[in-house]
């Protein structure tokens, strides 16, 4: 669940800002769509990443928005694996944004000899993309893991040692010699059973 939310988060950004960067004309949708034209305008554009990278003039704004959509999805991956699905689920919401965005502009979509072709094209071209984005997701994830260890420092010496004497390489509860409690809560203090 949260690799869908991550990637439809993702998908919301990169169509915002793939929009603004290129300065898209706004495009007219039926109503209620005109609401959300950057979406639908801006994932249909991104579906054209491949043009978009042979392009000289708009290479650097795509490659950027990949790699801002990669640093959106961070948060919502817990490891490399989970940046992989995050931005495949990316890449299946802006193929079912620039379906919409088809389907809404043209009402004869549904009906055209081509349909299949074209849902084929839409989610292999997005899904085939969609990995651009962990070319920022996974060094940033890996920096963040990286010093998440170093701040979680092992201690050097786990010692314990009881009145008894006895002396442990561990946090134990109890004394294994003479019974008493060694790991006490807040309410209750260390005594002897005896």
């Amino acid at each position: 669940m949260r690799n869908a939310v991550g990637g439809f988060l993702g998908a919301l950004l990169g169509s915002c800002l793939i929009v603004w960067l290129l300065a898209l004309p706004r495009i007219l949708y039926p109503n209620p769509f005109d609401m959300i034209w950057f979406l639908l305008a801006g994932s249909a554009a991104l579906q054209t990443t491949a043009a978009g990278l042979l392009n000289v003039s708009t290479t650097l704004v795509y490659f950027t928005v990949w790699l801002i959509i990669g640093l959106a999805i961070i948060p919502f991956s817990k490891s490399n694996w989970n940046s992989l699905r995050t931005s495949m689920w990316t890449g299946v919401f802006l193929a079912l944004f620039t379906t919409m965005s088809v389907v809404l502009l043209d009402s004869l979509f549904w009906t055209s000899a081509a349909r299949n072709a074209r849902l084929i094209e839409f989610f292999a071209t997005c899904l085939l993309f969609a990995p651009l984005a962990l070319a920022a997701a996974v060094p940033v994830r890996v920096s963040v893991i990286r010093l998440r260890r170093k701040e979680a420092q092992i201690p050097e010496n786990i010692e314990t040692v009881c009145e008894c004497g006895a002396v442990f390489k561990s946090k134990p509860m109890l004394c294994s010699e003479c019974g008493r409690v060694l790991a006490a809560s807040d309410s209750q203090e260390a005594t002897s059973p005896n």
